[in-house]
């Protein structure tokens, strides 16, 4: 009966271990300016996973970076038909802050293969060649649009994680940031592509564990 409760115990004790993790990876912005997909800048990612033996974890992630874009003889009209002033280039850096679940539907004990989506908020700054905020700058979008820097994200991503002998795990990670704007590179309206901008990102992770 002691050794059962005992054993009882340290499972539990696992179950419970957290762990953080810091990955770094390209991120490549789709929208209205340029091919999608065509150039990347750099990601960076720290999190705290919780009850990470478990098939569904939970994670809490903040995510630092910056994206850029640029169609230099890209050009619209407005409403009138007269030629539009939208910008050119674009380069924004972002910050974001999410919760996300994780579900293991492979879930070994030296590799877990999940699939992940989150919640939380974004942050991000588009700016011109010389360093100027686009927010600010009205003629670069219709009369009248405008648009808020801090929005919703819901990121949707795949990962894997293999660990080690000492616990300590090494990771991949996909996904898409999903931020719920049209504004990343400051064009909504004068803009030629359908549908919000987007963030493809690709981590290369380590996780370790920790007890607090």
């Amino acid at each position: 009966m002691t050794f059962a409760s005992e054993s009882w115990s340290q499972d539990s004790l696992a179950i419970k271990k957290k762990e953080i993790h810091l990955g770094v990876g390209p991120a490549y912005y789709s929208g209205d300016l340029g091919n999608a997909h065509s150039s990347g800048s750099l990601l960076f990612n720290f999190g705290i996973k919780l009850n990470k033996n478990k098939k569904l974890n939970g994670n809490i992630k903040i995510s630092l970076g910056s994206v850029t874009g640029q169609e230099l003889d890209y050009s619209t009209t407005d409403n009138s038909g007269i030629r539009a002033t939208p910008n050119t280039f674009f380069e924004s850096s972002f910050f974001g802050l999410n919760y996300e679940a994780h579900y293991n539907f492979i879930h070994k004990e030296k590799i877990k293969v999940y699939l992940s989506q989150g919640i939380g908020l974004f942050r991000f700054n588009p700016k011109d060649e010389s360093g100027n905020s686009l927010i600010d700058q009205p003629d670069t979008r219709p009369l009248g649009e405008s648009y808020r820097n801090l929005i919703i994200q819901l990121p949707t991503q795949v990962g894997a994680k293999y660990y080690l002998p000492n616990d300590f795990a090494l990771g991949i990670q996909l996904g898409f940031i999903n931020p719920i704007t049209d504004h990343i590179d400051n064009l909504g309206i004068w803009g030629n592509k359908n549908g919000n901008d987007n963030i493809l990102s690709i981590q290369f992770e380590i996780h370790a564990p920790v007890s607090f």
